[in-house]
């Protein structure tokens, strides 16, 4: 009878401990998550959906997520503002995080991206306001979308794979954090604009000298703390505002033979002190190199194929020499406006100088060519050094505008050819007393 009884007991407790944990592992299966001591564990993709209905209460109480091996991707909003969240584990089957996966999380700090990691896409805003202090991005990723890290205020190190397969990093990918220092691979075929927007304590940029990046987005390096740049011999377009405002940039290397545009306000206050221009440049933008008033040193390469020279591209500078080349038409509206010119030479092709061109400069003397058919308004006006301008054409400009030398209190004398014509008209009457055949 003892010998059934306990036999009785043993049976009826395997068959309970049989019945039991099917039944847990049932309701994992079925929920697809896991959650337990503030550790939350997705199991099967359709564990995000379940996720999406649990508590807010619930939903805070979470301090560590992993994602279990098989789950290929992350929905957007998955885990967005998990406020007490600090640590994240991946899968090597991850492919894909989703848009602002991991938004506001701002407590975390940690994501372990295994070694052999197949991610391909980090998603716009993923982790953006999240506490992160360091990300090394694996060599499978292709794409970081827009605003991905962004404004991780406790970001200092990015690790981009020297050999990896990353080609776009995404607007405002790492805007408002504070990095130290970039390494770009050659792998890297796009950097959109703001990329590296108000990175404050950037002060290292580095390209691979295999690189193909064939352009520099709008506002990419704006408002860092960089001291030095070498341009990729790639890049053809360096666009608006791409490096302005980095006050401490004080060189700039154009290396190569590609580059063909330099754009509006590309290197706005830069402490830029010398700056070449290659051959291949052909257009300069509005306003690229305003305020730079450590630049002392402009040059154009002896077969420079510069077409345009935008509004006062170089209002404001310290330049005191300029040698306009011999590829450009028009000299355009303050293009030289407030800066420390001292001597400039004007070469056959110009045809036009427009209004306040060389305003507000320091000018002693200035040659005019024959070239010349038009001169705006204000051109010359406030040169308060200027004592001597010479025409080299027998006939005056078709246009003369009003007030080309106004208050040039030096000016000495308007040398023109014996008898020239057209020089004693219209807007040249206030000036009759200093013209000089």
């Amino acid at each position: 009878m003892k010998r059934n009884a306990v036999a009785n007991l043993l049976i009826y407790l395997f068959m309970v401990f049989f019945l039991w944990i099917p039944k847990g592992l049932s309701r994992a299966e079925e929920c697809g998550y896991v959650l337990a001591n503030g550790k939350l564990t997705i199991l099967t993709t359709e564990g995000f959906e379940k996720w999406k209905d649990v508590t807010p209460k619930t939903k805070l109480s979470v301090t560590k997520v992993k994602i279990a091996e098989g789950v290929r991707s992350i929905p957007t909003y998955s885990f967005r503002e998990l406020v007490r969240l600090q640590s994240v584990e991946l899968p090597v089957s991850l492919e894909i995080i989703g848009g602002a996966a991991f938004f506001r999380c701002q407590r975390l700090s940690h994501v372990y991206f295994p070694a052999n990691s197949n991610l391909k896409v980090i998603g716009a805003h993923a982790f953006r306001e999240t506490n992160l202090e360091s990300v090394s991005i694996p060599v499978s990723v292709k794409e970081i979308r827009n605003s991905a890290f962004r404004e991780c205020l406790r970001l200092s190190s990015v690790i981009f794979p020297e050999k990896g397969a990353l080609e776009i990093i995404g607007e405002w990918g790492f805007s408002q954090t504070p990095l130290g220092s970039v390494f770009i691979p050659a792998s890297v075929k796009d950097i959109k604009k703001a990329a590296f927007l108000e990175c404050r304590h950037l002060s290292s940029l580095k390209f691979s000298q295999e690189i193909e990046l064939k352009r520099i987005d709008a506002g990419t390096f704006s408002l860092t703390a960089l001291d030095s740049v070498e341009i990729p011999e790639s890049v053809k377009v360096i666009e608006e505002r791409a490096f302005s405002y980095c006050r401490r940039l004080q060189s700039v290397m154009f290396s190569g033979f590609e580059l063909e545009e330099i754009g509006s306000f590309a290197f706005v206050e830069a402490a830029i002190r010398s700056v070449f221009i290659p051959a291949s440049v052909q257009k300069i933008g509005s306003l690229a190199f305003l305020d730079c008033k450590k630049l002392r040193t402009l040059s154009f390469a002896e077969d420079a194929n510069l077409e345009s020279m935008g509004k006062a591209a170089f209002y404001g500078t310290g330049v005191r020499f300029v040698q306009i080349p011999s590829s450009l038409a028009v000299i355009d509206a303050g293009v030289f406006s407030h800066s420390q010119v001292q001597f400039v030479y004007i070469p056959e092709s110009v045809v036009a100088i427009e209004k306040s061109t060389f305003s507000y400069t320091r000018l002693e003397s200035v040659l005019i060519p024959k070239s010349v058919t038009l001169i705006g308004d204000k051109a010359f006006s406030n040169c308060s050094r200027l004592k001597k301008v010479e025409f080299a054409s027998f006939n005056a400009p078709e246009k003369f505008g009003k007030d080309v030398f106004d208050r040039c209190h030096s000016l000495i004398a308007i040398y023109i050819p014996k008898e020239g014509k057209g020089y004693r008209s219209f807007n040249w009457k206030k000036y009759e007393q200093f013209i000089k055949e």
